[in-house]
């Protein structure tokens, strides 16, 4: 058993390394593509129709490009935004629509009237006002509760000072829309790990059932196989393996990890379990053997009551 538990080791180890290697490739994909804001262009999209269903849709991508385009929402390299709060879309939108976004005007006037036009329609006939009541309402929030999050501040300035059905539908939508675009995002990694898992699973031909076999063989050289193991030739029985290594490094390195951290922390209590097994044994085989004669006691006969 103990044996057992140094060769999950070993192949607990192997599959962390190449998982995180897979991680890093899968994450550099996302980033050069930008698909954590792209999906988030279309989460937007999908919150301003919401307030106006007949905003055509160029409008409405314009929208969303210009929010993720905004200094507090985009990235430090200039990028789209990959993360925006509810408050921070209400102010952004009213700021775009009363044409007070910081760094030069983002949307041209057609989708800047469009938008404005959409907000007026549910309520808020001034953007700019609203923008100001807002703002100096979360100052005075600011002072008497200091201890209050921002968020929380700017969520009562907005229904105080702005009340609506623009403030009302997009509070009541963004939730429910972001959680989908999330897990539409989740899942395009999850297909995208399981490319590269499958690139890089049968670009070094490991073999699982390879993998374990060596190291049950050679513990202290199996984590030096995986390269040893690549051949310019491919044969049809390492599929199988290859097949099952994908899957395995499909789980992702947090998991190889947190595996790996329960199988290390389980050796020390089974390696004590063992030793006790043993000096169970040992003892056990010392009371049921029978005692040597006494050297000194050998051919003597007065002590066995012989001839004195």
């Amino acid at each position: 058993m103990f044996k057992s538990l140094d060769i999950l080791i070993g192949f607990s180890a192997i599959m962390l390394l190449v998982s995180v290697a897979v991680t890093v490739l899968t994450q550099t994909i996302t980033g050069v593509f930008g698909w954590r804001g792209r999906y988030l262009v279309r989460g937007i999209i999908t919150i301003v129709h919401q307030i106006d269903p007949k905003m055509m849709p160029f409008c409405a991508q314009q929208i969303a490009l210009a929010v993720l385009r905004h200094p507090v929402v985009t990235t430090a390299q200039g990028k789209l935004g990959t993360v925006i709060q509810r408050e921070e879309l209400t102010r952004v939108l009213l700021e775009l629509a009363a044409g007070r976004e910081p760094g030069g005007k983002s949307l041209d006037e057609y989708a800047r009237g469009t938008l404005k036009r959409a907000i007026g329609d549910n309520g808020i006939i001034n953007p700019a006002d609203a923008l100001d009541n807002i703002h100096l309402l979360e100052l005075k929030l600011e002072a008497i509760h200091p201890d209050l999050p921002s968020p929380i501040r700017h969520n009562l300035a907005a229904a105080t000072e702005a009340p609506s059905q623009f403030i009302g539908r997009l509070h009541s939508c963004f939730d429910g829309i972001m959680d989908r675009v999330t897990q539409r995002f989740a899942t395009h990694v999850r297909l995208t790990t399981v490319g590269v898992a499958m690139a890089v699973a049968f670009g070094l031909q490991l073999d699982a059932f390879e993998l374990w076999r060596r190291i049950s063989l050679d513990p202290a050289g199996g984590y030096a196989m995986v390269p040893e193991a690549w051949q310019s030739s491919w044969h049809l029985t390492k599929v199988p393996g290859v097949a099952l290594s994908v899957m395995l490094l499909s789980l992702g390195a947090p998991f190889w990890y947190d595996a790996l951290k329960d199988l290390i922390a389980l050796r020390p209590g089974l390696a004590r379990t063992e030793q006790a097994h043993r000096q169970q044994r040992q003892s056990a085989r010392a009371a049921v053997s029978p005692a040597p004669y006494s050297t000194s006691e050998k051919g003597d006969l007065t002590a066995t009551g012989g001839i004195g």
